[in-house]
């Protein structure tokens, strides 16, 4: 493209164009890859919550070994063999992942902060699950599938052990529905390891990982559950603990009574709320009453028992907190605010009303809109990094119940395009070129803020393949006449230049010189 019979600026130009390309190319690139960093950092936390779960399990099972092992055993047997086949598998994942670090480095294969360093690199873990390797993704594809089946048999009736009460398929087909360790499409493994870069394969490992760890877990509780091993009932003595409240902050202290609770299931005693009555089964009042408004709600009443003197009253009260349900979801590499605009935040402590919840913003211009909204604007003088901090007032004492950081970045350039044709590089037809009138400068779709660019000036050069290059120039974002006639004059394999672009953004003033646009003629 820089070569041939073409004047030393068309070669700079055609070369300006390719290192254009390849940078955007790189962007692209980069984000999606992080994303697959993302997820097997997701995946690998979430392995700890599930491998909790069931060395819980199996404490239980061996509890009820102790007590009843007669009954225990099969169940116990079944749920070490559920083990072993799932340690089994995920330890030959674990070589698998070996093998693809090894392929791309090995113990320099990542970064300091766990990301692959050829992260978008496919050719040698492709060859390694390809047929060119004896087809090793089919081996793992195979052993996948016989992991899944073995371990959901362990829940089939077995006929020789009358111990073992499974006595049909109900208990399997549960597991087997909800099963989501699963390898027989005949594109899964160009799916899931040839066609796919090497982040997104480490991500894959750690998913599957999981799928095979979370069938073990559901396979692990229904066994367990056949022997009552995570039920605990008690007929007319109970364990009870009494919160003074629960809904504590993180730094107090969480306060309770425990005591061993005596009820009698064959009568119902009286049980009233607020002069109420309550309904009792089984010798246990049933009290509902409805969340409204924010903050703590106390109730109180008493029971009333018929004993050898006479009826007997028992007062009590307690309360509970009544908070709007939130959820906190954040992309933890995009905690981003821009400087010189308008970054809209919202800003809340569950249990609390806004207007007790108290910000603290160093660096930042922020401005309470109300309602928990606030709008923060950066300084130009800010540096890379803000924290931004809520306390509350309570019981006379301030604290703090959370903080955030967040990378101060300043604005990127917006992008040019001619009329609706995208700036992507590629030929365009000269009826396309011709149909358009202005220069468009954007954000971009993807931009989380509406900015509104308005170009102020351009130059077009028209470069010929036969003839010398000519130029012209515009005051607005309009082409001019003599453009549109040079535009019109060109033919297929003729280039247009469009540089020096100017724009201002319309609500904060924004000066913007952005890069040109290159347009070969098909």
């Amino acid at each position: 493209m820089a070569g041939g019979k073409m004047s030393p600026r068309q070669k700079m130009i055609n070369m300006m164009y390719l290192v254009l390309m390849a940078l955007l190319a790189l962007n692209v690139s980069k984000e999606i890859l992080k994303s697959f960093h993302l997820f097997e950092q997701s995946f690998n936390s979430a392995a700890e919550n599930i491998d909790a779960k069931n060395t819980a399990t199996m404490g239980a099972l061996r509890k009820q070994m102790e007590e009843k092992p007669g009954k225990t055993k099969p169940y116990m047997d079944r749920a070490i063999k559920v083990q072993k086949i799932a340690d089994d598998f995920v330890d030959y994942v674990e070589g698998l992942k070996k093998i693809v670090e090894d392929l791309y480095g090995g113990e320099d294969a990542r970064t300091e902060e766990g990301e692959m360093i050829a992260a978008d690199q496919m050719e040698k873990h492709a060859n390694y699950f390809g047929p060119e390797n004896k087809n090793k993704g089919v081996e793992f594809q195979a052993k996948l599938n016989k992991a899944r089946e073995d371990m959901l048999a362990i829940l089939k009736p077995d006929p020789s052990d009358t111990s073992f009460n499974i006595k049909d398929d109900k208990v399997y087909q549960e597991a087997l529905a909800a099963c989501q360790l699963w390898a027989k499409e005949p594109t899964w493994i160009n799916d899931n390891l040839v066609h796919v870069p090497s982040a997104g394969v480490m991500a894959i490992f750690s998913r599957i990982k999981n799928d095979a760890k979370t069938l073990e877990s559901d396979v692990l509780e229904k066994l367990a559950a056949r022997v009552d091993a995570t039920d605990y009932k008690f007929d007319k003595l109970e364990a009870k603990v009494l919160a003074k409240s629960n809904y504590v902050m993180e730094g107090e202290n969480y306060e309770a009574d425990i005591l061993l609770v005596a009820s009698n299931s064959k009568s119902n005693p009286t049980i009233t709320v607020g002069g109420t009555s309550v309904n009792v089964e089984g010798g246990v009042g049933k009290y509902t009453q409805g969340a409204s408004g924010v903050g703590i709600k106390t109730f109180a009443g008493k029971i009333v028992i018929a004993g050898p003197e006479g009826a007997q009253e028992f007062a009590f009260s307690n309360e509970f907190t009544v908070f709007k349900p939130a959820a906190t979801i954040a992309a933890t590499e995009m905690n981003l605010l821009y400087k010189g605009i308008d970054n809209p935040m919202s800003i809340s402590v569950p249990g609390f009303a806004a207007a007790d919840v108290k910000i603290s913003a160093p660096g930042l211009n922020l401005k309470s809109l109300g309602g928990g909204k606030y709008n923060a604007k950066v300084p130009s003088s800010t540096s890379r990094m803000v924290t931004i901090t809520a306390s509350i007032t309570r019981d006379g004492k301030t604290k703090t119940v959370g903080s955030q950081k967040f990378r101060v970045r300043s604005l990127p350039q917006p992008t040019a395009q001619l009329g609706g044709l995208r700036n992507d590089g590629l030929p365009k037809g000269k009826a396309s070129i011709g149909a358009q009138t202005t220069i468009i400068a954007s954000m971009g779709a993807g931009f989380a803020y509406n900015l509104k660019y308005r170009v102020n000036g351009f130059k077009m050069i028209m470069a010929y393949k036969r003839r010398p290059p000519v130029m012209a120039s515009s005051s607005s974002g309009v082409l001019t006449s003599k453009m549109r006639g040079m535009i019109k004059s060109a033919k297929a394999g003729d280039r247009i230049l469009i540089e020096g672009i100017r724009a201002t953004e319309s609500k904060y003033g924004f000066k913007a010189n952005l890069s040109p646009i290159i347009i070969t003629i098909r």
